[in-house]
């Protein structure tokens, strides 16, 4: 995961070093999710006919080598999007087959408790990204700071290597893959939580991918610093989705699943609402916010994951993922975006632009929400 804020933490810097518009910083932004989009039909059904171990170890050498390649090549627009493709493609490699890795591992299938300290792993690499990107910079060139997060995916790479032995795959692994894609398709609940998910991840890397830029133009608006650094606040953000994810996995076994993601979708709306207000108070109200506003579009995370591969079938739980995974991503590439272009047609980031963003990051809750309700299992 070290490699995941390659480009948003130093977003502000190679905004004005490139001279890119706020969609073009939304193309680049975005095609770190449309690498991973385009890969994990492949690579997470892969998981389903030869060891997920196989797949990860792979995938998160290819990480590592897009984010060298970022370092030494990456000189505008068109360079920086191709290798935030390949990057994205190693993370597609590593995040869902990385959760079946576990559970062909298991002898059960995990609950939501487990699924949350896995996911929310992902939290926590990213946070840990835009801290250390940002400390780096501090220190040396952008090109060695981002150099130096390859370190994260090639050691990762390593340690599974070592610690993980291979296991046999299911007798159903022959099977085409239109067999298991077929599966899923006829698994009603399986796409009512693919649904679901998308509008998740939709909000969830819209805010990721724009929450630098935001703050640099809180910062210049108000005429004054944050307490601390903009990646700082950055990887905070990120990072209070860790004990909101487990919190909203540990509310799963004590009510349906569910109830608590919808009321989780809707409240994340009303918080949404209520982030550019903040912003004429004081810095702390509006870290308040922004925090608050990013725990509840994590709240429901590892129920949403939990619930896919609860109503998967069980026989095609990889390619499940992988559908899941693809549409979600799809949604997260098509927000990241979606927020550029709006500050662009609104004449730029300003106060109603940011306003009229942070309602485009979180709309997609309502979609996902009515989906969700259908659940019948």
């Amino acid at each position: 995961m070290m490699p995941f804020s390659m480009f948003l933490a130093l977003q502000p810097r190679l905004q004005d070093a490139w001279t890119l518009s706020n969609t073009a910083s939304g193309w680049i932004s975005s095609a770190y999710f449309t690498g991973y989009m385009l890969a994990v039909p492949v690579l997470g059904g892969l998981t389903d006919r030869i060891d997920a171990r196989r797949v990860w170890l792979g995938a998160c050498a290819l990480a590592g080598l897009g984010s060298l390649g970022f370092a030494v090549l990456a000189d505008g627009i068109w360079s920086a999007v191709l290798l935030q493709l390949v990057t994205g493609a190693g993370l597609a490699g590593t995040y869902m087959p990385g959760l079946k890795v576990i559970t062909d591992r298991l002898a059960a299938t995990p609950r939501p408790r487990h699924v949350a300290f896995y996911t929310t792993s992902f939290t926590i690499g990213s946070s840990l990204s835009f801290w250390i990107i940002g400390s780096l910079e501090s220190a040396v060139s952008w090109r060695a700071a981002v150099a130096l997060t390859a370190a994260g995916p090639l050691a990762g790479c390593l340690l599974v290597w070592l610690v993980l032995r291979a296991v046999p795959v299911s007798p159903q692994a022959h099977a085409s893959p239109g067999v298991h894609v077929t599966a899923v398709l006829r698994s009603s609940d399986s796409l009512r939580y693919v649904i679901g998910y998308s509008a998740h991840v939709w909000e969830l890397f819209a805010l990721r991918a724009w929450v630098v830029p935001f703050l640099v133009f809180c910062q210049e608006w108000r005429g004054a610093a944050p307490p601390v650094s903009v990646t700082t606040l950055a990887a905070m953000v990120s990072l209070v989705g860790v004990p909101s994810s487990l919190a909203g996995a540990e509310l799963t076994s004590q009510a349906p699943r569910r109830r608590i993601i919808i009321a989780v979708m809707v409240t994340s709306i009303i918080a949404s609402l209520l982030v550019m207000p903040a912003a004429f108070g004081s810095w702390w109200l509006l870290i308040l916010a922004v925090c608050g506003y990013s725990a509840f579009i994590s709240a429901d995370s590892a129920a949403l994951t939990s619930g896919i591969v609860a109503v998967a079938p069980a026989a095609s739980r990889g390619t499940a993922m992988a559908i899941y995974s693809t549409l979600g991503f799809a949604a997260a590439s098509a927000g990241t975006f979606a927020v550029g272009l709006t500050l662009d047609l609104l004449g730029g980031q300003s106060v109603k632009s940011w306003t009229v963003a942070f309602m485009i990051m979180s709309v997609p809750n309502l979609v996902g929400a009515y989906a969700i309700r259908r659940v019948t299992s």
